[in-house]
C-alpha cells in the first residue's frame, strides 16, 4: 500500500491486495479504506474508485482521500472577511439545499483578508488548489472533520 500526498493537491492510495486475503470480499467501489499515509500520521479514510481485474491472484486498488467528496459539493457565490467565516459559509451557501455538508471545518488562522466565491464552485477547489481559494487568501492550515 502506498499513499501519494502532494501539498494542497493529489492525495491518493494505491495498493495490491491478494484475492485470498481476509478482507477481499469487503473490497468494493465506494467503500472506505483506512490507511496510515506516512510514518507518525494518523490513519486517513480513502474511498475506493478502481479495482483491477485479478492478475496472479491479486487486484490493484486505487482510492482517493475522502476530502475528494467535496468535489461534488457545490457552494453558491458568497464573500467572507475571515477564514473562519469563509469555512462557515460553505454550509449556508450550498447550491443543493436538499444536501447537507458532510464535513465540519475549523481553523486557527486569523490573517486578515476577503474571500470571494464569485460563482458556484466545488468546495474542495474553494479550500485549496486555485487562485482565490481560502488557502490562497488566508494562508495557514485548515482542517476538516468527516461527519458522515
Amino acid at each position: 500500500c502506498a499513499v501519494t500526498e502532494e501539498r494542497n493537491g493529489l492525495y491518493e492510495l494505491d495498493m495490491v491486495y491478494p484475492m485470498k486475503g481476509l478482507n477481499f470480499s469487503a473490497i468494493q467501489p465506494d467503500r472506505i479504506v483506512y490507511a496510515v499515509p506516512a510514518d507518525g500520521k494518523a490513519p486517513q479514510p480513502f474511498r475506493i474508485y478502481y479495482i483491477s481485474a485479478p492478475l496472479n491472484g491479486e487486484v490493484e486498488i486505487s482510492a482517493q482521500h475522502i476530502s475528494y467528496q467535496l468535489k461534488w459539493t457545490i457552494a453558491n457565490a458568497f464573500t467572507a472577511s475571515s477564514a473562519s467565516a469563509a469555512l462557515n459559509g460553505f454550509a449556508s451557501h450550498l447550491a443543493d439545499t436538499s444536501q447537507s455538508l458532510p464535513f465540519t471545518f475549523s481553523t486557527d488562522v486569523t490573517t486578515a483578508g476577503t474571500f470571494k466565491n464569485l460563482y458556484p464552485q466545488d468546495i474542495r477547489s474553494l479550500l485549496m488548489g486555485q487562485e482565490g481559494s481560502i488557502l490562497d487568501v488566508f494562508g495557514g492550515n485548515t482542517s476538516g472533520t468527516d461527519t458522515m
